[in-house]
């Protein structure tokens, strides 16, 4: 290898693809016999790996084992973090899908330590059960369009809030008369309780959730409406982001006086 020549796009390509070969040697000197069994590769592919590595300057081979040369070591650091930063961009897919465009402009990397509940590991209850759990640990609650988060939020919200939660509320119009058709007692008991505050805007791009500590993205599935994902973080860029989003919707939102669906139709004929 001429090692005053800068890698070339192929030795790029080749190195992503002996990721697996690289991060093994990372932790250790190791002979071909053990990659083969580590990797659960053939021996004709790991004498073509290591040789291909052997070439490059990457590995070094001693007393019937393969090293890491410094250079490899430093490659190996590169492949580790790409590795790592691959799989966060892949884990926050379902936020990906429903940031772009949003102003203020959505701080990605305050995420990248999230915790991601999906519908998508055979339990399509998941992203409800996070928010749940995060509802009985916090004392005040400020969410927009309920449904991405927690269809069957009343359920899950009535007694904290009766209890004092102090709870505001942003809807889609449907979505809040549904909940008032729905479970007619329950807003009667929360209006009563002066502890729900809610107002209605027709254009919410995802769910949003901001307790004491944390704060959280709902995403729906584009077809059936469920929810789909909930993004959760505690990071102050994360909060910061959030809080100025939902006062943002908050100040334009149509005021709801009253939490019954008289008052839902007086509010949208008063927006209209």
């Amino acid at each position: 290898m001429d090692e005053n020549a800068p890698p070339g796009p192929d030795l790029r390509i080749e190195v992503v693809k002996r990721a697996p070969m690289i991060a093994a040697l990372r932790e250790g000197a190791m002979d071909r016999r053990a990659l083969e069994q580590r990797l659960e590769i053939s021996k004709s592919t790991a004498h073509r790996n290591t040789n291909f590595l052997d070439e490059q300057g990457l590995i070094e081979r001693s007393d019937g084992e393969y090293n890491l040369t410094a250079f490899g070591k430093a490659v190996a650091e590169v492949v580790a973090t790409f590795e790592a930063d691959m799989q966060t961009t892949v884990r926050l897919a379902p936020l990906f899908d429903v940031i772009s465009g949003i102003q203020p402009q959505c701080p990605i990397e305050a995420f990248f330590d999230a915790t991601v509940t999906t519908s998508n590991n055979g339990d399509p209850f998941g992203p409800l059960a996070r928010f749940v759990s995060l509802v009985q640990e916090t004392e005040t609650l400020r969410m927009f369009d309920s449904y991405a988060v927690a269809p069957t939020y009343m359920d899950e919200i009535h007694g904290r809030v009766l209890d004092g939660l102090t709870t505001k509320v942003i809807e889609r119009p449907d979505i809040a008369l549904d909940i008032m058709e729905n479970y007619p007692r329950k807003c009667v008991e929360l209006c009563a309780s002066e502890f729900l505050t809610m107002r209605l805007h027709e254009a919410l791009p995802f769910g949003l959730v901001i307790f004491d500590s944390r704060i959280g993205v709902g995403i729906r599935d584009p077809v059936s409406g469920a929810p789909r994902a909930f993004v959760d973080t505690d990071t102050p860029e994360g909060r910061a982001w959030a809080e100025t989003l939902f006062e943002s919707y908050w100040n334009e939102a149509t005021r709801l006086e009253r939490f019954n669906p008289k008052a839902l139709r007086e509010a949208i004929e008063s927006d209209a």
